[in-house]
């Protein structure tokens, strides 16, 4: 699995949650993606560098470092209660692959009907239905289960797994990856038949 494109299909989820709820125009939720990694990079470069940020600066690092970046694993502190630096320090640098990124955004969105219909078999309710996030978890997976034949099922699964367990609800892991599973026994059949044989 790569950093860069565990990240991606973090902020993946994100925009097309917001895409899902509030129908802006995925150019507009592009830019402001793109816009927001490119602050988050050049901040905390600048950071681990030892430049001294202003108060302004410090605050916008932490709530992106929040948004883009993935966690270590930290130790059970209330969020409000990490500093900067804490949080730059659990934190890895947010090298998202926006090429990634955009392809995920853009192919959920031109592949919606495709999608839906392939996901549609496996759901206990209509789509729209299902808990936004776990929607666009459900989606993304989807998508790159038909569309990124080179990219392992198992790697797919298990970061649809990982980004329910933190930005679901407390079971909603369970329910993506029962879906998204039998999504990628349809879908990758050959590959997952040659992984049950060797």
């Amino acid at each position: 699995m790569s950093l860069a494109r565990t990240l991606a299909r973090r902020a993946a989820v994100q925009a097309v949650y917001q895409w899902q709820l509030a129908r802006d125009s995925l150019p507009d939720i592009e830019r402001q993606f793109v816009e927001e990694l490119q602050l988050a990079k050049s901040l905390y470069r600048r950071h681990a560098e030892g430049f001294e940020l202003s108060p302004p600066e410090r605050e916008q690092l932490e709530e992106l470092l929040e948004k883009f970046g993935r966690s270590q694993g930290t130790d059970e502190v209330e969020e409000e209660d990490v500093t900067l630096e804490q949080r730059a320090s659990q934190c890895q640098v947010p090298d998202v692959q926006v090429g990634y990124f955009k392809e995920l955004l853009h192919g959920v969105a031109n592949n919606l009907a495709l999608l839906d219909a392939a996901l549609a078999k496996y759901l206990d309710r209509p789509i729209d239905e299902v808990d936004p996030v776990e929607r666009a978890i459900l989606r993304i997976g989807c998508y790159e289960f038909m569309r990124r034949p080179e990219t392992p099922y198992r790697v797919i699964l298990n970061e649809a797994i990982n980004l329910a367990k933190e930005f679901g609800a407390a079971q909603s892991y369970r329910y993506v990856n029962g879906i998204l599973d039998r999504v990628a026994h349809e879908c990758r059949a050959v590959e997952m038949a040659a992984r049950r044989r060797g």
